[in-house]
């Protein structure tokens, strides 16, 4: 009888104590909760978006992340071909591979919110005043020098 709670001590105090090393692991990770904001640099990265569903349907995009706070877009096929777009950035982590990209103005005007899953290749892409939003696909044509999370 001794031993058996001896036994279910030591289990109990294994799984307390892993139980405290996994939150602590977990806060601060790919997000930065509690602690901090994470924000990834796409700085050298192209990607490609294609559209076939939503307002931008038909449409192929080529973005290029030319720095740390600027990107460039091009349309490349469908109805928006050879349409340029030029914008502040700011790329957030919000899971394994998924990122959150918001587009806007220098004076902080929203023009656009990404959710681009790099696991799945799924982009949703909702612009304001802009319905029906769209969904695509996403690739990297060309990877930066910071890795997306």
């Amino acid at each position: 009888m001794r031993r058996t709670r001896l036994v279910t001590a030591a289990v109990l105090a294994a799984l307390t104590i892993m139980a405290a090393t996994a939150a602590i692991a977990s806060s601060g990770g790919i997000t930065g909760f509690p602690a901090k904001i994470s924000t990834v640099n796409l700085a050298g990265y192209k990607l490609q978006t294609v559209y076939p569903l939503g307002t931008n349907t038909g449409n192929t995009f080529d973005q290029s992340y030319v720095s740390d706070s600027r990107v460039t877009a091009l349309g490349v096929e469908g109805p928006g071909k050879g349409v340029t777009f030029a914008s502040k950035y700011l790329a957030m982590p919000v899971g394994h591979k998924l990122l959150m990209v918001t587009w806007y103005t220098p004076d902080g005007t929203l023009e656009d919110v990404f959710l681009m899953n790099f696991s799945t290749g799924i982009v949703s892409d909702v612009a304001p005043n802009k319905k029906p939003q769209s969904l695509g696909t996403v690739k990297i044509l060309k990877a930066g020098a910071h890795p997306i999370p």
